[in-house]
Formats: structure tokens, C-alpha cells, sequence
């Protein structure tokens, strides 16, 4: 017990810390953080909890729970204004939750050292650390499926509390449900269904509480789907997913593209993989084996995802716990002295692709054009020198703990300096958004060009509209004799007619995130 207990507080604190540092002086990145952000500060402004807006229209994208969870956080914390502190930090606090869920989920299946080691894999996966610091709906359905599936195995083996157990898996189902849609059931559904079926015990589904569940379920998912407009439901369901899923829209891939894409985000726990299946197959019970679930569990929602049109790396976050799992129990199983040669072997190769992985990491900062030293040369050398070690003295613990001091180091070390030093040289709208405001201040401001989710998030207004043509901009000119501005990028400056730029005037050209932009300025007559 004393042992549980102290392999708890280690991972909270270490998820804790690597979660949380430095969250609020990142800028909002890409477009989908700054656009979720952004909604929810839109509906704060207009005292609106139902109908998520963005760009002046419905956003029908994801349901409800993603904003919830920001606007509480800016309510709470910083009176109802969303910055990146407040719109990561519920995202983040559900990254933690998620190592502790494992650590219990481990430590059911194989014991707290399984728990603990499981829990480290998790943290340490690149896709899952990543996404915990960012404000995107993935995490928390990463959370809830977690949830969910740990509380159907709470229920599968603690048979005199089992009602019990399974009826609380519908609340996370349905908290995931609001937050990404009907991939929060798919996903617990058809590992649970598959695990049964792989258990021969399909007649456990008679016992999981379907009609009392699907009554909590609906309850928690349809007064919010009910109270939106119905245009919501029909876009969400039929374009979001269905056609999604079906056609690919904007993220179309190849059906080998996970297949390419996958090693590097989840590693370092997807390289103990090999090692699960091997010592799966060689148990002699393969339908009690403690791996039979997780292994289900990682490799399910890459066939799903694989099948789908649509594919991005994001989208198999939930298979994270799954490998986390799967390398803490096969850990803990070498520790214990269990396994043959082969997969002792196996184990060797995904520590040392570890080790590897940790050196090859800091010539990162070449291709991300950070300024290197030669603290970087030994950063480099030190897992080289911690797996030489490995292969010579074969000394398991030593090497594990190793492993994981040089992760927890490389993940401090970007996270304190690099990400923040990154981001100010090429990632943040923050200097740019500063720049405009104090020149547009109140008065009227378009764009021209595609839209730029961070640089509107920054400049603090709920839409800014686009003008495509002359024509539009007589028309705001006839209706105000305000002057107003429009910002954009360069290219489409450079590409109006001598007769378009005779009616503005260059304010600036600034080259901001390896993009030139200008303002200009529009003097009504």
C-alpha cells in the first residue's frame, strides 16, 4: 500500500509539472487551438452557454463540452476573459487525470510497479504530453475513453459490484459523446464487445446495464442537443462525421498512412509493443493474460481509423493509453524474470529505440532553427552512452530509470525553454495583433485572403469579414464615411490592379510566422 501510495504522488507530480509548465506563455497555435478559444470567448461576450459561434456562423464542428470547459476555466480564473492559460488548463488537469486512471488501470492488471510504469509511458508518449498542453477536444475524449473502459473492467472482474461499475461507464461515454460525438462510444464499445467476444463470454452483455445505462447516457447528451438548433445536429452528424469519415474532406490520406505516421508521436511506448504480443502469445492462458485488453485496446482504433477517409495523427490519441499499458505490463513481466529469450530480446530493442529516439531528438532544434550549443552534442551522447550501458552490464532497472530521468529531462528542458524560444521567433500573432490594434484601434477592420484563426483570436474582435473584391469595398465606403482597414497577406496586396491600390493606403508590411503581411488603410469619401 505504502508503495501505491508513493508511486501515486510521483506521477502527479511529474505529470503535474511537465503538464502545466510555462501553459499560459505559449501563443495559440495553428488554427484549431485559437479557434476553439475563440468560440468560447464569443459566447461568454454574448451570454450564450447553448450555440457556439465562430466567424458569425454556427460551429458545427464538435459538440458543446469543449467550450464548457474554457468557459468555466475563464470564469473562475480570470472573469470570464480566455487567454491560453485559461483555455489549456482544463485540457491539461485532464492529461493528469488520464497517467492516474492508467496508474489504477496498471496496477489492477499487473501491480502498482505496472501501474507506475504504465503511467510514465503515457506521459512520455510525444502525442499525448503534446496535446495535453494545447486547448483541442481530443484530450478530454482521450480522457473519457480512458474512464470509460477502465470502469467496464472495474466491473468485468469485481463481480459483486459489477451493476455498479458498469452503470458509471455511461457518464464518461456520455461527457465524451459532447465532446467529439459518437467516436466516445465506437471506440469503449467495440473494445469492450471484442474483449467479451475474445473472452468467450459474450453473454456478459445481458449484464451491463444497457436499458438503466442508455437512460444516464441520454440524459447527460440530449438536453444540450436538444436545446441547439437543429441545423447543429444535421451538420454535425451527416457532414462531421459521416461524410467525414466516408470522403475525407480536408484530411484525405491513404489507408497505409498510420502505418508511416505512428512511431514517431507515440513513442517511446509504441516501440514495447513487439515485446506485449510476443509475451501474449506465449501465455498459456492467452484469454486470462492481463495484455489481452489493452492489446485490443491499442490496435482497435487504428483498424477503425485506418478504414475512415479522413486521417490525422491526432485521431488515435485514444490508442495511447492502450501501448502505455501494454509497455508497463510487459516491463513489469521482464522485472519479475518472466519471458523467454525472444522477449527479453524484444524488450532490449524497444529500449533501445528509447534511447535512441532521446538522441537523435536534440538536432531537432537545427530543423526548427533554435539556437544550438554544445550542450546539445552531450544531450546526444548521454542516452547513447546510458544504452551502451544497457547492452553491457544488462542491468534492467538501472536502465529504465535512466530512460525515464532522460525523458522527463528532454520534455523539461523544451517545455522551459525551447517551446517558448520557438514560439516567440516563429509561431506567435501576438506581435502582430499588437502592431494592428495600435494603429485600427476602434474603427472598422476586414481581411482579405485566407483566414488567419490566431492573428483574429489576438486581435480581439468576434469576426472580422472578408472582402474579396472592389465592388465590396465601395459598398462599405457608401454605407460609412468611417475610415477602415483591411489587413491580409502580402501576395494579395501585390496582386490588386494599379486602379484597386489608388483607393488604399500602405500602412505597414510585416513579415510575422514566415508570412508577409500587410495593413492598409481605406478613407471613406
Amino acid at each position: 500500500m505504502r508503495s501505491t501510495k508513493t508511486y501515486l504522488a510521483l506521477l502527479i507530480l511529474i505529470s503535474g509539472f511537465l503538464c502545466l509548465v510555462n501553459l499560459g506563455t505559449i501563443s495559440l497555435w495553428n488554427n484549431n487551438e485559437p479557434r476553439y478559444a475563440h468560440t468560447a470567448r464569443n459566447m461568454l461576450e454574448a451570454k450564450d452557454w447553448i450555440t457556439p459561434v465562430y466567424k458569425g456562423r454556427l460551429r458545427a464542428d464538435k459538440p458543446i463540452l469543449t467550450y464548457w470547459l474554457i468557459m468555466v476555466s475563464a470564469k473562475l480564473l480570470n472573469r470570464g476573459r480566455v487567454n491560453e492559460f485559461t483555455a489549456r488548463l482544463p485540457f491539461a488537469l485532464l492529461g493528469v487525470l488520464g497517467v492516474i486512471v492508467i496508474f489504477l488501470f496498471g496496477t489492477s492488471l499487473g501491480g502498482a510497479r505496472a501501474g507506475f510504469i504504465s503511467g510514465l509511458a503515457l506521459l512520455f508518449t510525444l502525442e499525448y504530453i503534446t496535446t495535453a498542453r494545447r486547448c483541442l477536444p481530443d484530450m478530454a475524449l482521450c480522457f473519457f475513453i480512458i474512464l470509460t473502459l477502465f470502469l467496464f473492467h472495474k466491473g468485468y472482474t469485481h463481480r459483486e459490484k459489477k451493476g455498479l461499475f458498469y452503470l458509471l461507464a455511461y457518464i464518461p461515454a456520455g461527457l465524451g459523446f459532447l465532446t467529439k460525438g459518437p467516436v466516445a462510444i465506437v471506440i469503449p464499445g467495440g473494445v469492450a464487445l471484442l474483449y467479451l467476444a475474445a473472452r468467450r463470454d459474450l453473454r456478459e452483455i445481458k449484464d451491463l446495464r444497457i436499458l438503466p445505462g442508455l437512460v444516464l447516457f441520454l440524459a447527460i447528451v440530449l438536453p444540450w442537443f436538444l436545446a441547439v438548433t437543429p441545423k447543429f445536429s444535421k451538420k454535425f452528424f451527416l457532414l462531421h462525421n459521416l461524410k467525414h469519415g466516408l470522403k475525407g474532406l480536408d484530411h484525405q490520406k491513404p489507408w497505409y498512412f498510420y502505418f508511416e505516421a505512428t512511431p514517431i508521436p507515440f513513442a517511446p511506448a509504441i516501440f514495447f509493443l513487439p515485446a506485449g504480443v510476443w509475451l501474449w502469445k506465449q501465455d498459456e492462458e492467452k484469454i486470462l493474460s492481463p495484455l489481452l485488453l489493452p492489446l485490443i485496446w491499442a490496435f482497435f482504433p487504428f483498424a477503425l481509423f485506418s478504414l475512415a477517409a479522413a486521417k490525422r495523427v491526432i485521431y488515435l490519441l485514444p490508442m495511447a493509453p492502450a501501448l502505455a499499458l501494454v509497455a508497463g505490463l510487459s516491463v513489469d513481466r521482464l522485472l519479475r524474470g518472466e519471458g523467454d529469450k525472444t522477449f527479453r530480446l524484444l524488450i532490449y530493442l524497444g529500449m533501445g529505440l528509447g534511447f535512441l529516439s532521446l538522441a537523435v531528438a536534440p538536432f531537432s532544434l537545427f530543423y526548427y532553427k533554435l539556437p544550438a550549443n554544445p550542450l546539445i552534442l552531450f544531450l546526444a551522447a548521454l542516452p547513447l552512452f546510458c544504452l551502451v550501458y544497457l547492452f553491457r552490464k544488462k542491468d534492467w532497472t538501472k536502465s529504465l530509470v535512466s530512460l525515464s530521468l532522460l525523458f522527463f529531462a528532454a520534455y523539461s528542458l523544451c517545455f522551459l525553454h525551447y517551446q517558448p524560444e520557438y514560439d516567440r521567433l516563429y509561431r506567435s500573432a501576438k506581435p502582430l495583433a499588437r502592431e494592428i490594434r495600435a494603429v485600427v484601434d476602434h474603427a472598422p477592420l476586414y481581411r482579405m485572403g485566407p483566414f488567419d484563426a490566431a492573428l483574429e483570436f489576438y486581435l480581439g474582435r468576434r469576426y472580422i469579414p472578408k472582402i474579396s473584391n472592389t465592388k465590396e469595398m465601395e459598398r462599405i465606403t457608401e454605407k460609412s464615411t468611417q475610415k477602415f482597414f483591411i489587413m491580409g497577406r502580402a501576395r494579395y496586396w501585390k496582386r490588386m490592379d494599379k486602379k484597386e491600390k489608388s483607393k488604399l493606403a500602405l500602412v505597414f508590411q510585416k513579415r510575422n510566422r514566415g508570412k508577409r503581411f500587410v495593413l492598409v488603410a481605406r478613407v471613406s469619401r
